[in-house]
């Protein structure tokens, strides 16, 4: 970095280093590549800021799925080389393919083509990661950076308006953020995924660090208990795994404030386990009766819980053993933990470390909600995905490809 870049304002010098990097994207991959910048930028975005989930999907049409299928044609040998070198993405399309197999025996027979489209809609979202972020490693960590910025504003504005709204749990404005849990993950995801970048200057860090405190504000006063556990967990192991006093001071803290909001907010304890337990029983009982290959691909289930009917499991493990059935089960599991080995590989890397912190993240998360491995994008699909797309940006393939 040049001295005079060094000497300008810390915000200044953001936007300086991002239109230097949008012209690396340019002149890369030309336009269609800062068009698709931008529609990976929207895919979290948009979860924040999108009036209506139908105007979200029309912006990923434009922006992702149509550069993404430009760039794969004109660059295909490129790409055909990334998959091929990539054993992790052989194991993902595996499993996409075994998902729409899986159809043949679902019970949403009239639906296949609306089923078929989706999945396809959201193999391009991942594809689009694939093809630009393995690219710009830098630009790639700029998001993240305006993504942690975007949902502390966010949460700052939710916070202000928070005594006036009349709501008991907090949640987003609209759209996907409608909701307090899936407006919690949400949140504590950007937090997580901009934890590692903090700016030099002092005057820098107050600022962002109240941002991320905002961010944090948001997560506890949403009450969902699974994205405050998996913030926690973060913490946890960052402790553990050091990266710095800086790092551990903020993580410690971060314990001692959830010890501090379960002593002096025992409402949050006393919810119970929100029937997870009888939920898990239900699961269990439903992959007993078709243990193999499951119920298929957007299948309708019920489990019942103190009387409630539920149309899901809280549980992405057992969700995707419902659906799919345990064998499908066992290779995803195989394609996380895999995953989660190559992020801690990069972890001396501050993307490294980011993605292997999302992954804990995600790894404490999808145990307590509604998740599920394939679908459309939505609020809570970065939850699971931003680990797999992210990690196979990580590291450049073997051969020195043209996108690269």
């Amino acid at each position: 970095m040049s001295q005079s870049l060094q000497n300008q304002p810390w915000v200044s010098r953001v936007f300086t280093q991002g239109s230097e990097q949008l012209r690396t994207v340019s002149a890369h991959l030309g336009l269609a590549g800062v068009v698709l910048a931008f529609g990976l930028f929207w895919s979290v975005a948009g979860v924040l800021l999108t009036p209506t989930m139908k105007f979200y999907s029309w912006l990923l049409t434009a922006f992702v799925y149509l550069p993404c299928l430009y760039l794969i044609a004109r660059y295909f040998g490129e790409f055909r080389h990334t998959v091929l070198n990539r054993r992790e993405l052989w194991l993902f399309l595996l499993l996409f393919i075994w998902s729409l197999i899986s159809l043949a025996w679902s019970d949403g027979a009239e639906r296949y083509l609306t089923i078929i489209k989706r999945e396809l809609f959201f193999l391009m979202l991942i594809l689009g990661w694939i093809v630009w972020g393995r690219t710009f490693n830098r630009p790639l960590q700029s998001m993240l950076i305006l993504w942690g910025g975007l949902g502390g504003l966010y949460s700052l504005a939710a916070l202000i308006a928070y005594p006036i709204r009349g709501i008991d749990r907090m949640y987003g404005f609209g759209g996907f953020m409608d909701n307090p849990n899936p407006a919690g993950y949400t949140i504590a995801a950007l937090v997580v995924l901009s934890c590692t970048w903090w700016p030099q200057k002092t005057s820098g860090r107050v600022l962002w660090a109240l941002l991320q405190a905002c961010s944090v504000a948001f997560v506890i006063l949403t009450g969902s208990r699974g994205s405050i556990v998996s913030l926690m967990a973060v913490a946890a192991v960052v402790v553990l795994l050091g990266g710095g006093r800086f790092y551990r001071t903020l993580a410690i803290l971060a314990l001692v404030a959830a010890v501090a909001l379960a002593i002096f907010e025992p409402s949050i304890l006393q919810r119970g386990d929100s029937e997870r337990t009888v939920l898990i029983k239900g699961a269990i009982d439903l992959i007993h009766q078709r243990p193999w290959l499951g119920i298929g691909l957007s299948s309708d289930y019920e489990v019942s819980a103190g009387g409630v009917i539920f149309g899901h499991c809280h549980n992405l493990m057992l969700d995707t053993a419902v659906q799919y059935g345990i064998p499908f089960t066992a290779l995803w599991i195989v394609l996380w933990l895999w995953l989660g080995l190559r992020a801690w590989r990069h972890r001396n890397e501050a993307l490294g470390m980011a993605i292997l912190m999302i992954w804990v993240f995600a790894t404490v998360a999808v145990q307590f909600d509604v998740f599920t491995v394939f679908g459309r994008a939505r609020a809570m699909w970065m939850v699971v995905w931003m680990p797999f797309v992210l990690s196979l940006c990580l590291g450049k393939s073997e051969k020195k490809a043209a996108l690269s």
